[in-house]
């Protein structure tokens, strides 16, 4: 008991400090954490299969377990991996697996049937998150995502941190401009929005 409270302890006061910057900041993006991952829950149909790239920490794909029925985490930084490997040894719905996505759709969604949720965070942040020879791997994740379409019901792609695509800002260099989402989106007959920061095309 006292564990949990000092946890929950823990999350409240980490709450209150992102809710705090995030006010200092205008309420601009990227909004806090937890915010996000409302929003990623919201937007995802329920008990479907989740397909996340970049596990980090973890959290998220805590988060992620709860709500669907199957979770596919893609982590290509060694020591990322090996923490979430043993993080989630005993959380029977959720696979860890490494690599990077360019690598590992091509041979994971032709197994994976059904209503479907993409969270696709798998870019370089910084610090010890993966850095691979692009940016981000957006535009060959949704080309595989395509070609799998008609494997899959109701499909929901989320990707974070959509105010960097735009390649005339310095911080959005590498990235592709956000036409070429809204296109795929039109293109697979998905309506979209963003909110929070994120990308959504679902239907």
């Amino acid at each position: 008991m006292k564990d949990f409270i000092r946890t929950s302890a823990y999350r409240i006061r980490n709450r209150l400090v992102s809710y705090s910057d995030w006010r200092r900041r205008g309420y601009a993006a990227p909004s806090p954490h937890h915010i996000k991952q409302a929003c990623v829950i919201r937007n995802g149909f329920p008990n479907a299969t989740w397909v996340e790239t970049g596990t980090y920490l973890g959290d998220t794909t805590r988060l992620l377990s709860k709500h669907g029925s199957k979770v596919y985490s893609i982590e290509p930084e060694p020591t990322l991996f090996a923490n979430a490997k043993r993080r989630f040894s005993n959380v029977a719905n959720v696979e860890i697996i490494n690599g990077t996505s360019e690598s590992v759709f091509p041979s994971l969604l032709p197994t994976i049937s059904g209503d479907v949720n993409f969270w696709l965070d798998g870019h370089y942040s910084g610090g010890i998150t993966f850095q691979g020879t692009q940016t981000t791997p957006i535009v060959e994740e949704l080309k595989v995502i395509a070609e799998n379409r008609g494997r899959f019901g109701k499909l929901c792609v989320q990707v974070d941190d959509i105010r960097l695509f735009n390649p005339d800002l310095p911080e959005g260099a590498g990235y592709p401009p956000v036409d070429i989402l809204v296109q795929w989106a039109n293109e697979q007959k998905l309506g979209w929005h963003i909110e929070h920061d994120i990308f959504v095309a679902r239907g």
